[in-house]
């Protein structure tokens, strides 16, 4: 006797809810306007990077930092949230805090006040310091995320074919939000602001938009030190301004002239804004420069020095020459044919951004959430190949390295005499 001929299984009701709902987040995604969709992969990026917070955090060890079982929230203010805290609960100190010789000690002078003022508004609610500056940081990451999809959307479109454009742009976006370091976008830290910030004032920049820009550039240069290398983006920007308007014939009015001028003079002084400002609290021209050195070797700031140390100490005698190799790479690769796609304006920044860290930064742990700021250099996985499978690879390797990351640096137990 032959069997019984039945037609196929009926799925399951869970099957079914699980395919009707693939479909409808299918639906949405493919309708969502951009701004949406980068924002939901901030919100799963940075539900990753808590778990891997909450997870390393069980194997941080017990300080006067952190408690004995230190948890999620224990973790968010470690390192410089500590100073961030001091900042937003007492203020700034009134002269620069000296030692029994008479050098210069670390002290808040040395840290940018616009997030952590941020903070304390939201601490008036009653939330503590670590939930309110946690929540400056995420919503500047969020906004800097959505930023940089318009950005570099807006720049490529003006240079390759509006597929090859919309790919790049995601691929910045999503690569700025896994980026190794991006749980700086949920610690109480100023990376978050910086950049959304620094995306304005770029974007300011790109639609001709120099009142706000100018104003964009004075808040940044309360935030982070990264407002010099903007005066290079602004000189880049008006002497191409200048020869295309030569070459149209154009001749610039008076006032357009005074907008020009206002955007130089106010990039520029943004970078002077917050060593101006201790002056005038302390008394003394160098406070900002005198605490910055008390966390060099040296007691001050050398430029270059620091670099040039690291590589010897790094790669033994030759390491100066390869220092200087890798640099003059990096600027040769910038200016090559390859990066053309993203204009000269991000490529200007791209580069003063480089030469600014060399210049004053002491490489070390901090580097790797410096480099976010080169996020422009993201657009470069997709436009120049077809296919998801460059990008794919990119985000693996992002997730992963955010693990070590977190790891390797976040949960270092701070010395005991630290701050002071």
């Amino acid at each position: 006797m032959s069997a019984p001929v039945t037609g196929p299984r009926a799925p399951s009701p869970l099957a079914r809810s699980v395919r009707s709902a693939t479909a409808s987040a299918h639906r949405w995604w493919s309708r969502a306007p951009a701004a949406a969709r980068v924002l939901a992969v901030y919100a799963l990026a940075r539900l990753f990077s808590a778990f891997v917070l909450a997870e390393v955090a069980r194997f941080q060890v017990a300080s006067q930092w952190t408690p004995d079982d230190p948890g999620y929230g224990d973790v968010l203010g470690l390192w410089d949230a500590t100073w961030y805290r001091r900042i937003a609960t007492e203020g700034y100190p009134s002269s620069v805090p000296l030692g029994p010789a008479g050098d210069p000690q670390q002290s808040a002078l040395a840290f940018y006040p616009l997030a952590p003022l941020l903070a304390r508004l939201l601490m008036v609610t009653g939330m503590s310091f670590e939930a309110a500056g946690a929540l400056v940081a995420l919503a500047g990451g969020a906004a800097a995320a959505v930023g940089v999809h318009a950005l570099l959307h807006r720049a490529l479109s003006e240079r390759v074919p509006p597929a090859v454009a919309r790919r790049g742009a995601w691929s910045a976006a999503v690569l700025f939000c896994l980026t190794p370091p991006s749980p700086v976008f949920q610690v109480p830290y100023t990376e978050g602001p910086a950049l959304a910030l620094l995306v304005a004032f770029l974007l300011c920049l790109q639609r001709g938009r120099y009142g706000p820009a100018a104003l964009v550039a004075l808040l940044l240069g309360l935030t982070r030190p990264v407002a010099v290398p903007l005066s290079v983006v602004v000189v880049v920007h008006l002497a191409l301004r200048a020869r295309a308007g030569r070459r149209a014939g154009a001749v610039l009015g008076g006032r357009e002239a005074l907008r020009c001028l206002g955007l130089l003079a106010a990039s520029g002084a943004a970078g002077l804004l917050w060593p101006l400002i201790t002056w005038s609290m302390t008394g003394r021209r160098d406070a900002y420069t005198a605490t910055m050195g008390a966390w060099r070797a040296g007691g001050e700031v050398v430029p270059l020095e620091p670099w040039w140390g690291i590589s010897q100490y790094v790669l033994g005698p030759p390491g100066p020459l390869l220092l200087v190799a890798a640099v003059a790479a990096y600027a040769w690769w910038l200016l090559s044919a390859r990066t053309r796609v993203l204009g000269p304006e991000l490529r200007a920044w791209c580069l003063a951004y480089v030469g600014y860290l060399l210049l004053v930064l002491d490489p070390f742990t901090s580097l790797f959430r410096y480099l976010i700021f080169l996020f422009p250099l993201g657009a470069l996985v997709a436009t120049g190949r077809r296919g998801p499978a460059p990008l794919t690879g990119w985000v693996v390797c992002s997730l992963a390295l955010q693990v070590v990351w977190v790891a390797w640096l976040w949960r270092f137990s701070p010395p005991a005499d630290w701050p002071p």
